[in-house]
């Protein structure tokens, strides 16, 4: 007996770790339709009527889902474009679409009435899209993904992190300026002996002035530390879509120091990465035969407090990446991507900032591979 129910406990485990795996990767998207009916009632039309409508709702919620870009980037969308006939085709394999929000009840007379009145029955429900089913569907069509392992494509990385280290504030500074003019004032007077006259000078002041601000000097600086934490949080993803990730200091490494050197003086003074140091790196790593490379920066803000849990909380943001195709001719820009923003949480400064820091770097990457197999190469 006890043995039985400790079988029953394992099964309703596995059945609840299934459902809760499922559903965790379903995004909820609702969908409408509607069909026509014949103009003379007929139960039997009307009730086929709604079944189709049922079938369009569902694909409308399908298609809800791939044209909102939060939910299908357009690098993704892209991909999708090329094997959309493949999915609507099985789309059962990834979505399930069970649950009617409404529909018309045709023991209902105002349902009824409204049928007759309209012409027409219109059915909303609501699907679960398998996210990521769909999201494997998609990978497995970009180039990359397509390539075998003696195939990867090598991709450098040259990744800079910098922090608020200060921040110099100016007041305004104000001129006053006075004006003053002279005016000569004549009155006349008619007497016996004739005319008469008297001039009188006048000071007339004008005051004004203007204001000027000058521009508030921020000073950064670069933690290498933080550089390692980029570098890895975005090898993880970039591996796992079948690039060859590599440093790209270690390929360059008999310039690293001088380029090195370069670059942190410019992020240090509120630049970015200077673009001859860049064309120099990109000439050094053709001659390595490296595929692609990515240069980019990224902002890390000075902690704060959560009122609410009391944690550190610190921001981190990509300033701006570009990925350049290399190859056998001049570089190619695949284009730049910025606004990548995540918060890191955590007991203590350097935790938060470690946690924002992987967050940020591996969304970076998924917009980067995203972006590269949008241009269906490899």
């Amino acid at each position: 007996m006890i043995a039985a129910n400790k079988f029953i406990k394992l099964i309703y485990l596995i059945v609840f770790t299934f459902l809760f795996t499922t559903w965790c990767y379903a995004v909820e998207v609702r969908g409408k339709a509607s069909e026509s009916v014949d103009k003379t009632w007929n139960k039997k039309k009307t009730i086929e009527a709604i079944e189709r409508a049922r079938v369009k709702a569902c694909r409308n919620a399908f298609d809800n889902y791939i044209r909102d870009p939060e939910k299908m980037p357009e690098s993704k969308r892209m991909i999708f474009e090329s094997i959309q006939d493949q999915i609507y085709n099985n789309l059962g394999e990834y979505m399930t679409c069970a649950h009617i929000v409404s529909e018309p009840d045709l023991s209902n007379k105002d349902d009824k009435k409204k049928i007759k009145d309209t012409k027409k029955v219109t059915v909303v429900v609501r699907a679960n899209i398998d996210k990521t089913r769909l999201d494997i569907e998609i990978k497995k069509s970009s180039k990359i993904f397509a390539s075998d392992s003696s195939e990867k494509s090598k991709l450098a990385m040259i990744f800079f992190s910098r922090t608020v280290a200060a921040q110099r504030q100016f007041d305004e500074r104000v001129t006053d300026v006075e004006k003053t003019t002279t005016g000569v004032e004549i009155n006349e007077e008619e007497s016996e002996s004739g005319v008469s006259s008297m001039t009188t000078e006048t000071n007339v002041s004008e005051t004004g002035g203007s204001t000027l601000k000058k521009a508030d000097v921020t000073e950064y600086i670069v933690d290498d530390n933080d550089t390692a934490k980029l570098e890895a949080g975005m090898k993880e993803i970039f591996t796992k879509a079948r690039f060859e990730p590599v440093s790209g200091g270690r390929q360059v490494r008999k310039n690293w120091r001088k380029l090195k050197g370069e670059i942190i003086n410019s992020l240090e003074s509120g630049g970015g990465i200077p673009e001859e140091v860049r064309w120099e790196i990109e000439d050094i790593l053709m001659e390595k035969n490296v595929s692609y490379v990515v240069f980019a920066y990224f902002d890390v803000g000075v902690p704060e407090q959560d009122a609410a849990t009391g944690n550190q909380i610190v921001n981190a943001a990509l300033t701006v990446a570009e990925i350049t195709r290399l190859g056998d001719s001049d570089p190619v820009s695949l284009g730049t991507i910025s606004g990548v923003q995540m918060r890191g949480q955590g007991s203590s400064n350097d935790i938060a900032k470690s946690n924002a820091i992987n967050l940020v770097s591996k969304k970076t990457a998924e917009k980067l591979v995203a972006l590269i197999n949008s241009k269906g190469i490899n």
